[in-house]
């Protein structure tokens, strides 16, 4: 027999799942850490660093001291902004 807080487990679970889905096709999350964002960009940690630290990357939001995040359509528009034709 099943109760509701197994049906609300089972839920959470479930959306988590999709939430992952949508962040693995570039739907989600709006604001990525720095290895989001790096794995939506197809690049290691330590590029992004280099990037930040020499001014070249997507823009990112300094929120306080320890914590960056980057909006995905900036880095969206960034990306495009590279593409070589």
């Amino acid at each position: 027999m099943t109760t509701p807080s197994d049906e609300i487990r089972a839920l959470r679970d479930t959306v988590g799942q999709l939430a992952d889905q949508l962040t693995r096709i570039g739907v989600g999350p709006k604001l990525m850490t720095t290895p989001e964002c790096a794995e939506f960009l197809g690049v290691g940690k330590d590029v992004m660093f280099e990037w930040r630290k020499s001014g070249e990357g997507p823009p990112y939001l300094h929120i306080t001291a320890r914590t960056l995040r980057y909006d995905r359509d900036a880095v969206l528009e960034w990306a495009r902004s590279h593409e070589v034709k």
